[in-house]
């Protein structure tokens, strides 16, 4: 709600006046805002995957080819994968992990699921693990290597 005895006051110290001010013309009347009023703007990077996850990952056998059922592509605010697609909704980082909300979409149907993202290794033997992210971390049978851009 907007205090409009505190654009009142206002008005009258612009006006000059002490006492009954006499209104302005509706094009100069300024009206004051409180900041805090209002919904708060939600965090633009909040819900934003992790960089070091972004790229497009095939199981470690696969050959990254873009019909390769294991392949999935991961940007700031989706995975790709190869029958549905993932719309990030929250993103909770714990430790080096990564565990999104999607809103998952694919095959005429739609859900919502919790998908915990690790990476285990580093140069040339980096794997991407993913894992339910409603449980402990587990090894994933299927690990992913990063494909060639």
């Amino acid at each position: 709600m907007r205090n409009h005895g505190f654009s009142i006051a206002l008005l009258l110290v612009l006006s000059g006046c002490t006492g009954e001010a006499e209104p302005l013309p509706s094009d100069q009347v300024i009206e004051l805002i409180d900041p805090t009023e209002g919904t708060q703007t939600p965090d633009p990077i909040a819900n934003l995957i992790p960089a070091r996850f972004h790229g497009t990952w095939d199981y470690v056998g696969g050959t990254c080819a873009p019909e390769s059922d294991m392949r999935m592509e991961i940007s700031n605010s989706e995975i790709l994968f190869y029958e549905s697609i993932g719309a990030v909704t929250a993103v909770t980082v714990e430790g080096q992990d990564a565990v999104l909300n999607l809103a998952m979409e694919g095959e005429g149907d739609t859900w919502d699921q919790r998908t915990r993202l690790s990476i285990i290794g580093s140069g040339d033997n980096e794997r991407l693990a993913i894992s339910d992210g409603d449980t402990p971390k587990i090894e994933d049978e299927y690990p992913r290597k990063r494909c060639p851009e």
